[in-house]
């Protein structure tokens, strides 16, 4: 009997532990499907928000450019959010590339009207470390698959 109790405890542990675990995952962002990553769940305000303050800390904004930021930020989220749901299938996504390019280009540019040019240099290199950062993720994990 208190066997078959312990066993039961170290179960039902093991069991609390890995759904704590995973309800982790999903609340962090991580181990939602592909391209959601960080803020799947957020809102097109939420994202807004959590954009300019991103932004406001790395690039020093002042209170008026950060409200000028947060609504460039708000339209260009949900612009984005609207292609995504227009392209949600599989078979429509071939197009999504170019479109939601062009409207992140629309809203970079008037972005950079808000900032003073050595904020701009510094977006645009923030914008250069995303990039590369992204690529050698995409290669780091195209060689993991490759080895397996």
């Amino acid at each position: 009997m208190k066997k078959t109790l312990a066993i039961l405890a170290a179960f039902l542990l093991t069991v609390g532990a890995a759904s704590a675990q995973s309800a982790d995952l999903t609340t962090s962002g991580r181990g939602n499907r592909m391209g959601q990553g960080r803020g799947g769940n957020m809102t097109p305000e939420q994202r807004a928000d959590m954009q300019t303050q991103r932004l406001t800390k790395e690039l020093s904004l002042s209170a008026d450019q950060s409200t000028k930021v947060r609504t460039i930020a708000l339209a260009e989220t949900q612009e984005l959010q609207a292609l995504r749901a227009k392209f949600s299938s599989a078979d429509s996504r071939q197009g999504a590339g170019q479109e939601m390019k062009a409207v992140r280009e629309k809203y970079d540019a008037q972005l950079k009207a808000v900032l003073t040019p050595e904020q701009v240099t510094k977006f645009d290199q923030m914008r250069e470390d995303q990039l590369d950062k992204r690529k050698d993720k995409m290669q780091g994990g195209m060689k993991k698959k490759t080895k397996a």
